[in-house]
């Protein structure tokens, strides 16, 4: 998906040429920022639920909130994701048009 994006901004902008490092650079740099969200948001959740880390049996607003970050909180990203997705204006026609047309730039 993201060669399919870097290749419909190079013939968006035939001019513009070098970019796909800066493409790569934020697909890393935000898959990154958004594991560190999650745990951060996971810690402080377990926390206030009052989680101990000692502890062999935990309080059943702990296990409460595991099932909410393993089970709801995944389902309702990926649904989101899903969504969005299907906004996402490079179907496999264009995906095809944008390589026949990278062919003959290059």
């Amino acid at each position: 998906m993201l060669p399919d994006v870097v290749d419909d901004f190079r013939l968006a902008n035939p001019y513009s040429k070098g970019h796909e490092a800066i493409f790569y650079s934020f697909y890393v740099f935000f898959t990154k920022f958004a594991a560190g969200i999650s745990l951060g948001v996971s810690t402080l959740c377990l926390e206030f639920a009052g989680y101990d880390t000692g502890a062999c049996k935990q309080p059943a607003p702990v296990v409460y909130t595991l099932k909410l970050l393993i089970g709801a909180a995944p389902v309702a990203f990926i649904v989101t994701g899903l969504m969005i997705l299907v906004l996402y204006p490079i179907s496999e026609d264009v995906r095809l048009r944008n390589k026949l047309c990278l062919e003959e730039l290059r």
